[in-house]
């Protein structure tokens, strides 16, 4: 066998990421014992490679690189050379990456870093090319440069590694706080979210755009809380730039990871489980918030694309699919002009290409990115066609279009299911069936929660990782969290009380696995988790929601659920704890300010009593979900033993046996009531929306009906001067 067709260990993982190097000539461990005790016996640094299968750079270097015979007798060589993927073990990319951000000021992915052989982290990057270019030095010099460290300078390097460690030690310890009150944080946080926003494009700042769900919920937090316009105006306008431009597939739906440029044209073309999920929620709850049909019409269709290409047989949810295809990022989702051309003709191709930007220039290597461009009205205008012919043209060339592209090479799939990211989607689903009654969506989640809770659940707590039928890895912080969120949301969505008691269970086990006794707050990792050289904490958000904010969020939940004060002590606790960080930078704790945000509001309590499947049950429910309230607390009492799990319940029956709806509000308990008006008008409106949003759809019909008017009065002038009207 040839040296490029050499197996190393990884051909015995499951990891999609780690199976894509299991053929490269670099001899790679994954992140074990073994490979550990190696590096100390033969007394060899380790180089730590992490990154995750649908990371296009990760790709990169690999071609370059690992797939390198040179480069890899080089590695092997000098190093016990390590692969992890981010994804399986967040413990250890968080550790790691921390470290490389405290070594060079920034991190990413691939991140390349050198270990001594008890794993402290001495020198490191991110990607590196073979030869230099790009202004980074070739990889081939970074692995001379960190062996000669080592082997050189022992203990300037060793000395280097301990302060590292220190540092990053000293960076989870908090000063006393000032006693800067909850609002005034929130307040602080809005304000710098404020000079950051882009006016014209949404969004925050002047390059590269991450959507960034934890800041836009905030938002609409803080709108809901002081009616301030700016607020909604900022996520108001950064969804709909976000919806309108090319990180939003435009034709199969679902949201790619971020924008390269300012006017969200170009993404970057990966597409991920979790971004998906915290966007399609974040899109419900502004639909609740402006009523605008474009944030309901998105959500379907980030679902719809779940349910096509990211759902597994089990019911669980994949991870991501790749940026690229056949070497080429982006390839699957570009079009070029004669492509369009070819398939619709000219003049259908005319009318699609007005409305979703495609040139023959292209925005992209001469290949255009599809977003909207032009509405239907101006086209209709433009090309003096109607606009139901227009929709037409508009509707059939993207179905068109997409079922060319199914005919492409597809981009890979990661098909592990990860229990925190399947959290995630459980929330937004369940919101989904809350907010557009869809029952499909509510059976999604629930078939998710029961998996998870069959395959990821057993006595030793939460696992975290499902491939090939397999469960592993001791689930972190995140997994806890985000499930726990996922199954109260399914309980207020389905009212089946098994959920809180599910809920509750996994609640107890994060307490009891991840609570720092002594500073307070959750570690990322368990009692009983797998010892590694540092234990940290997560307080702010980075692509996905901080874990601690999330944990104080759900338990804050569950406490008005249950009445467990204990979850409500906690929650308290680690606001305190996280205090003075939030002091020095609100900015960065979005998520954790959420959980302030719920932590001192009053909460609208709303009880549901009697049968589900009367009509005014529905009805009632769903006047409930129409608007958007935060700080909301839903409870069905299903029967006399209902009250023992959810106290609020107790005593709040039926109205002469139909559905009776017991509202508190702002310290007030209100009479029960049975119809809608009632209900409605206990509950009162939210704020209101001082904004001349543009309705797309809504013009779109007042066109259509003038159009209408307009033939039939045409119609009648022609009758009445041809003589068969009189």
């Amino acid at each position: 066998m040839s040296e490029e067709r050499r197996t190393n260990q990884l051909t015995k993982e499951t990891s999609p990421y780690l199976l894509q190097h299991a053929t490269n000539p670099v001899d790679w461990y994954p992140w074990c014992q073994e490979a550990l005790n190696l590096a100390k016996q033969e007394d060899k640094p380790i180089f730590l490679s992490i990154g995750y299968s649908s990371c296009h750079w990760c790709h990169v270097m690999a071609r370059e690189s690992f797939e390198n015979p040179e480069i890899a007798r080089l590695m092997n060589d000098l190093f016990i050379n390590i692969k992890v993927d981010r994804e399986e073990r967040p413990d250890i990319d968080a550790i790691y990456m921390k470290a490389v951000i405290e070594m060079i000021g920034h991190g990413g992915w691939p991140m390349s870093v050198f270990l001594t052989p008890d794993q402290r982290p001495y020198f490191g990057g991110t990607y590196f090319p073979p030869a230099p270019k790009y202004n980074r030095p070739g990889f081939p010099e970074i692995l001379h440069q960190a062996h000669r460290l080592y082997l050189d300078r022992r203990g300037e390097t060793l000395e280097k590694a301990v302060k590292i460690l220190q540092n990053l030690e000293k960076k989870g310890i908090y000063e006393r706080p000032a006693g800067i009150s909850g609002y005034e944080l929130i307040d602080n946080a809005v304000e710098f979210l404020q000079e950051k926003f882009d006016p014209q494009f949404g969004g925050f700042g002047a390059g590269m755009k991450f959507p960034q769900a934890m800041n836009h919920s905030l938002l609409l937090r803080h709108w809901f809380r002081t009616e301030s316009s700016d607020s909604i105006h900022m996520v108001d306008k950064s969804l709909t730039k976000m919806a309108e431009g090319g990180m939003y597939d435009q034709l199969g739906g679902g949201f790619h990871r971020y924008s390269t440029d300012r006017k969200w044209q170009v993404p970057h073309f990966e597409k991920m489980l979790y971004d998906n999920a915290l966007l399609a929620k974040l899109f419900l709850d502004a639909a609740q918030a402006t009523k605008q049909d474009i944030y309901s019409k998105i959500p379907r269709e980030v679902f719809s694309y779940i349910a096509r290409e990211m759902t597994s047989p089990e019911g669980g949810f994949y991870s991501s699919q790749d940026a690229e295809t056949e070497g080429s990022e982006g390839a699957y989702y570009v079009w070029e002009m004669k492509e369009v051309l070819n398939l619709l003709g000219p003049r259908h191709a005319q009318v699609l290409a007005r409305a979703y930007g495609i040139t023959s220039a292209g925005n992209m290597n001469r290949k255009n990115v599809l977003q909207i461009k032009d509405s239907m009205e101006t086209i209709s205008g433009q090309e003096n066609i109607a606009i139901f012919e227009v929709q037409h043209i508009l509707v059939k060339g993207k179905q068109i279009l997409l079922e060319a592209r199914e005919k492409r090479m597809k981009p890979g799939r990661d098909e592990k299911i990860l229990t925190g990211w399947n959290g995630l989607m459980i929330t937004a689903l369940s919101a989904g069936y809350s907010v557009l009654r869809e029952k499909d969506y509510l059976e999604r989640a629930e078939r998710c929660a029961d998996f998870l809770w069959r395959e990821m659940w057993n006595r030793s707590g939460l696992l975290r990782v499902y491939m090939d039928g397999k469960s592993k890895f001791a689930g972190c912080l995140e997994d806890y969290a985000y499930f726990l969120e996922g199954m109260i949301d399914l309980y207020e969505a389905s009212f089946e009380s098994v959920w809180v008691e599910r809920a509750i269970t996994v609640a107890d086990r994060m307490i009891e696995e991840f609570w720092d006794e002594e500073g307070s707050g959750f570690f990322m990792t368990g009692k009983s988790h797998e010892k590694l050289v540092l234990r940290i904490k997560n307080p702010a958000d980075e692509a996905i929601p901080s874990a601690n904010a999330v944990a104080v969020r759900s338990l804050i939940h569950l406490g008005h659920l249950t009445g467990k004060e204990e979850y409500f002590t906690r929650a308290e606790k680690t606001v305190e704890a996280f205090q003075p960080a939030m002091e020095k930078s609100p900015e960065a704790f979005s998520g954790l300010l959420s959980a302030v945000d719920l932590l001192r509001s009053s909460p609208t309590e709303i009880v549901f009593s009697g049968p589900k499947d009367y009509p005014s049950f529905e009805k009632m429910i769903a006047a409930v979900q129409q608007d958007y309230r935060p700080n909301r607390i839903l409870i069905w009492n299903e029967n006399d033993r209902t009250g023992d799990l959810l106290p609020l319940a107790e005593g709040k029956s039926p109205l002469k046996g139909e559905p009776t709806v017991y509202v508190c509000h702002k310290q007030t308990c209100h009479p029960p009531v049975q119809t809608v008006e009632a209900l409605v008008k206990l509950l009162g409106r939210p704020p209101e929306i001082r904004l001349n949003i543009f309705d797309e759809e809504k013009k779109v019909a007042e066109i259509k009906t003038r159009e209408n008017t307009q033939f039939l009065d045409a119609m009648s002038e022609i009758f009445k001067h041809s003589g068969l009207k009189k």
